[in-house]
């Protein structure tokens, strides 16, 4: 019965630190990162993400190549980051979702621009 107690008690104290383990490390974006997508039938293009993380809201500008800017908003839960780009597409307004995960100082994810486009993307944190 002693042994059972004392195996509950272990339990119950590496329980805990398990689970933070398992969690992903809460991240903070903020700053400028180099983003090139690889869209499809066009080939890849590169351009420059500023993010502002405050908890977990994201706010932010993509920089296009002609020097036009879009702003962003979404979140940053744990290293999971989700936001919407509202652009200008000749008159009309779009939308491009983008999802992705961080690792320190790099980005994979997805973009999906109102389903006419989606592929996949890669961010480098700027020094």
């Amino acid at each position: 019965m002693r042994k059972l107690l004392l195996l509950a008690c272990v339990a119950a104290l590496v329980a805990p630190a398990w689970a933070l383990a398992q969690k992903p490390q809460a991240v903070n974006i903020t700053g400028t990162w180099d983003l090139q997508f690889d869209m499809e039938g066009m080939g890849a293009m590169t351009i420059a993400a500023t993010y502002k993380q405050v908890g977990e809201k994201l706010t932010g500008t993509h920089s296009g190549p002609d020097g036009s800017t879009s702003p962003l908003e979404g979140t940053v839960v744990g290293n999971e980051v989700k936001y919407t780009v509202t652009f200008d597409m000749g008159g009309q307004p779009g939308k491009a979702e983008h999802t992705a995960t961080v690792e320190g100082d790099t980005m994979k994810g997805k973009f999906d621009i109102g389903g006419m486009m989606s592929g996949p993307f890669t961010a480098k944190k700027r020094q």
